[in-house]
């Protein structure tokens, strides 16, 4: 067992956050504690308090890029430990408990055997949605709102929005809660890969709408068909995991179907498209559509949720249960320029409150 105590600076307070998101990196949640810890590494070396990450070992052997980055880090301390069948619950809650330090979990979730400590939950959608969902999903979900409500000492957010909820269905106060939205930097980074467009036969640039979406109801991929159909000469491209599960694609000739995309497949059909169309009914935050603005898409998003907070003025707003939009009309609606929004997130920006968060605790 590794010796703690030899590490640990004399008079130190410790925050141990929970790595166990570095094996999937496959939703935004994930890419939210990645981007923040990132920028967290590079800011914390003088804080006064050490900042440790505990890591399932199969990182190591299974997603070596990603514990590359990790193993690269400053001034994080990063210990790999045997990954148990009840992470969250039982290993991290150990180590948290050996090392005499407060955990930090920044990804919806939070161990009832390790002590309080400072959680991200990113919305309530299963309380607030709850017709999206299985309802064993909902029962499950609901289960960890209530863990969390009760073991977490802070709670960290990704939008007003998020943070009205959680005062609302969860009944915690105000002031236990902090605000530190995403980011979109990590997208500057990718380069965009135009191959995508060999895939797509009949797909020209500049001239079709995307939108990338999932198979989670509360996404309303449905929304597109329904609005591909009263825009017939208009063409749409779709691109999220599993979508053709639920949607029969061939019997609409003008919506095409990208698969699942990488991140370089989804930042070329960004550059590239008309605009940018997220039609969800539910976000706690919304990063695809931050995403597509960064690229210089021309965004389209719902009016519901954290969405208006979000984008403000500098997005065009649709209703998620009327698709009869006409889009040439609605893009020529004036619209403020994005570089406001784009200056108002940033991964900085959350780790310097995450920082704050810490400092204060």
């Amino acid at each position: 067992m590794t010796d703690y105590k030899e590490k640990q600076l004399k008079g130190n307070k410790i925050f141990l956050i929970d790595g166990r998101f570095l094996e999937s990196m496959a939703t935004g949640v994930d890419r939210y504690a990645f981007e923040t810890i990132k920028e967290l590494d590079r800011i914390c070396g003088d804080a006064g308090f050490e900042v440790r990450l505990l890591v399932p070992d199969t990182v190591k052997s299974e997603h070596a890029d990603t514990a590359a980055v990790v193993d690269a880090f400053s001034n994080i301390r990063v210990y790999y430990v045997k990954r148990g069948s009840r992470w969250t619950q039982v290993t991290f809650a150990l180590h948290a408990w050996k090392m005499g330090a407060v955990p930090v979990n920044l990804c919806n979730e939070v161990s009832v055997m390790a002590p309080k400590g400072i959680v991200c939950l990113h919305d309530t959608c299963y309380a607030d949605c709850p017709e999206f969902f299985p309802e064993d999903e909902v029962k499950w979900f609901l289960g960890i709102y209530r863990r969390i409500a009760k073991k977490a000492a802070v709670i960290l957010t990704v939008s007003e929005f998020s943070k009205k909820r959680i005062e609302e269905v969860l009944g915690v106060s105000a002031d236990r809660i902090v605000v530190a939205g995403n980011g979109w930097q990590h997208f500057e980074k990718i380069q965009p890969n135009e191959y995508i467009f060999d895939r797509l036969k009949g797909v020209e640039k500049g001239n079709y709408y995307f939108t990338l979406s999932s198979a989670n109801k509360n996404k309303n991929a449905e929304w597109i068909i329904s609005a591909s159909q009263c825009n017939p000469d208009a063409e749409f491209v779709m691109a999220g995991r599993k979508l053709d599960r639920v949607i029969e694609f061939s019997k609409y000739p003008n919506v095409h179907y990208a698969g699942a995309v990488t991140d370089e497949e989804a930042k070329a059909l960004m550059m590239h498209c008309r605009a940018f169309v997220f039609p969800s009914w539910y976000e706690g935050f919304g990063i695809p559509p931050l995403e597509a603005m960064s690229a210089g898409a021309r965004v389209i998003v719902s009016d519901r949720a954290s969405l208006p907070e979000v984008f403000g003025r500098s997005a065009h707003y649709i209703q998620p249960d009327n698709p009869v939009v006409h889009f040439e009309s609605l893009l020529n609606e004036p619209v403020q320029s994005s570089d406001e929004i784009l200056k108002k997130y940033s991964w900085v920006r959350t780790a310097q409150t995450v920082m704050q968060t810490l400092a204060s605790f």
